[in-house]
């Protein structure tokens, strides 16, 4: 008897690259909200990274769970830097 939940949608060929982009745009969101309540720009760059290391805790080298180059640490301070220059001007 066949089961119609049983058969899985593969997984799209650029899952993660969308997966990482929604990501970027969140922490840009968080970035401007943390802009509003007063945090420095080093502090909102902490305390962004402590967040997304905590989503990918403990940090697989491979599947779902690998944490992207998108959201390094590097990364996140290039995003916050960003926010932080468009807020100021």
């Amino acid at each position: 008897m066949p089961f119609p939940w049983l058969h899985c949608t593969p997984a799209r060929a650029d899952g993660a690259d969308r997966r990482a982009s929604v990501a970027c745009a969140e922490l840009t969101s968080r970035a401007g909200v943390l802009y509003r309540l007063g945090f420095s720009q080093a502090a909102a760059t902490r305390r962004l990274a402590a967040a997304v290391a905590w989503e990918y805790d403990p940090e697989s080298s491979r599947g779902v769970h690998r944490r992207p180059a998108a959201l390094s640490e590097p990364a996140i301070a290039r995003i916050v830097s960003d926010v932080y220059a468009r807020r100021t001007s």
